[in-house]
């Protein structure tokens, strides 16, 4: 009888793609591997509410089933709003200068929108039409925006990018080149710097780019709406290839596609925040020397040449830097720094790095130092946030004493620090040990093996169903980072988009009125195997030597999050 039962669904969804193949294509074109592939896109989908009758029982079963016309209705009006919803979702990353993210919300809207029977309208700056045929403009016109740069050549093969977009430099952007020999990345660009290591110089010496569009290793598998059209070959060729020039300081636009000017669709408007003024350190020749010498040893892999600079402690810190991040190498040698006194430290700020991984994936970082005033020795390294978040936690703190600003600063870059070096002695520390945490987990990400381990905490905060929540206490938490760190190559995070306050509650955990900061901060989690974006908030008491996270909960999406108030009140019993 499943075999019956499966072969009606399969004639059923046949009708249904020859449906959408006629809404949606030109009668004439009779494209016969366009139609195949809207077949099996909407074969992939998930049916609901079908309804089956038994025509002839075993041996010989025949069954037939079927689907109200409103309930199809309901199924591809679900897939307009995840075309819609992805859409906006790319508006918010352009503004935000992620162009990483808005290329692939914006090509997985137009993958999408080949699926649906009636035309999804969408709109950028009050342009309308069709997801059809404004995206694939939309998508010309990012491309057209980026300008690479060579802004540096080192050791004659080794290439220091330059990345802006619109005239402003990126905060994040994946590109893949051909380094001569083979095809190379992705590399994940950001605050407008990227890097090529080349094996050999091209022919007509330029740097062959691509820019990522399809993301096709971060498709979740089992989500039929866009894995179905990834998976039938339902791919826009657009192209996002440039070459430039191996010539240092080269400004010269990088060549992309060309579009003739009425075409080009307007940048989304960003929302630039002034940097604030911060106090420098004067007589920094020493601290200059040091972090000289620290570079000197990145350069040449060899991190105790550089161990007198630092505190023990410190040194620990750069040296796991060293050996547990994967390759660790210096971009570019005309590095330059800055120092500045804050938070009861002097801060070096900061040294470009590529962090490369055996997959080939590469991320480009930011390390500042925390120099002890006294004994002008490094105590700590740490990953830069980019400077968009910076700015936003300096802006939304101008008003609090500076101290406050460093102090969630701070505590931000080594929180981020500690994940990528798998540090759970520091994430045990900062955590209280009474702290209110909820995790999420993205299950459909998840192999079955992985999914077992949330069930037995399992928590209903609404939403969707394929987000599992877990309340935990702190131990059960660090017992589940050290079991996840010690599976993945690497665990990436990235912070933008954040809000930060002062908390104004009623005493929780021990942490009087008044005396708590709050953050809440969209988070792209990475790492080899699983990946997800959410919005992650945090409360935190910043009195003594180090934070202690009173509150932490991570929640899916930034429209239908729960309130501080109201986590606070449901689970601070």
């Amino acid at each position: 009888m499943s075999d019956a039962e499966g072969e009606a669904l399969r004639q059923m969804s046949v009708q249904i793609s020859v449906s959408v193949y006629n809404s949606s294509y030109d009668e004439e074109s009779n494209d016969n591997s366009v139609q195949k592939a809207v077949l099996q896109s909407v074969s992939s989908a998930k049916f609901t509410n079908v309804q089956m009758r038994v025509l002839e029982e075993e041996p010989n079963a025949k069954v037939f089933c079927f689907m109200s016309r409103s309930e199809v209705k309901k199924m591809f009006e679900k897939r307009a709003n995840h075309i819609a919803n992805m859409v906006d979702a790319g508006k918010t990353a352009e503004s935000r200068m992620m162009i990483d993210e808005a290329l692939r919300n914006y090509y997985w809207a137009l993958v999408l929108a080949k699926t649906t029977p009636e035309p999804v309208e969408i709109e950028f700056n009050d342009k309308k039409g069709e997801a059809t045929s404004l995206l694939p403009i939309k998508i010309k016109s990012v491309l057209a925006m980026i300008n690479a740069s060579v802004d540096e050549i080192q050791d004659g093969k080794n290439l220091i990018l330059g990345f802006t977009y619109n005239g402003k430099p990126v905060s994040s952007l994946n590109f893949k080149y051909n380094d001569g020999q083979s095809i190379v990345g992705p590399i994940v660009a950001r605050d407008g710097i990227g890097e090529a290591s080349m094996a050999s110089i091209p022919a007509d010496g330029k740097l062959h780019l691509t820019y990522e569009l399809r993301f096709r290793n971060e498709v979740d598998p089992t989500d039929s709406d866009i894995a179905g059209a990834f998976n039938a070959g339902i791919l826009p060729n657009i192209n996002s290839s440039v070459a430039i020039a191996i010539k240092s300081n080269s400004k010269k636009k990088a060549a992309a596609p060309v579009l003739a000017s009425a075409e080009i669709l307007a940048a989304q408007p960003t929302n630039d925040k002034r940097s604030i003024a911060m106090q420098n350190a004067d007589n920094t020749d020493d601290l200059q020397q040091a972090v000289l010498a620290v570079e000197a040893a990145i350069s040449t892999n060899n991190p105790k040449s550089a161990f007198n600079y630092f505190t023990p402690e410190g040194y620990t810190l750069f040296a796991n830097l060293m050996a547990k991040n994967g390759k660790v190498t210096l971009v570019g040698k005309a590095q330059s720094h800055n120092f500045i006194i804050a938070d009861g430290y002097i801060i070096g700020r900061a040294t470009n790095i590529k962090r490369q991984f055996r997959n080939g994936k590469a991320f480009m970082e930011k390390l500042v130092y925390r120099f002890n005033p006294e004994s002008r020795k490094i105590e700590s390294v740490a990953f830069a946030l980019t400077q968009r978040a910076e700015n936003d936690i300096m802006n939304a703190a101008a008003s609090w004493p500076e101290v406050s600003r460093w102090a969630i600063l701070n505590f931000m870059e080594d929180y981020q620090t500690a994940f990528a070096l798998k540090r759970t002695d520091y994430i045990n520390s900062i955590f209280s040990d009474d702290a209110l945490i909820i995790t999420g987990t993205i299950l459909k990400k998840l192999n079955n093996a992985e999914r077992a381990f949330d069930r037995s905490k399992s928590l209903d905060l609404g939403g969707p169903k394929d987000i599992a929540y877990s309340q935990l206490s702190k131990t059960e938490y660090i017992d589940r980072l050290r079991k996840i760190f010690s599976t993945r190559e690497y665990v990436h995070l990235l912070f933008e988009d954040n809000v930060t306050r002062m908390i104004d509650l009623p005493a929780i955990n021990g942490i009087n009125k008044g005396a708590a900061f709050g953050i809440e901060i969209k988070q792209r989690y990475e790492s080899t195997g699983y990946s997800d974006d959410g919005y992650l908030t945090m409360v935190f008491d910043t009195r003594g030597k180090l934070p202690i996270i009173h509150v932490r909960l991570w929640q899916p999406d930034k429209n239908n999050m729960m309130s501080l108030q109201e986590f606070i009140s449901r689970f601070n019993k």
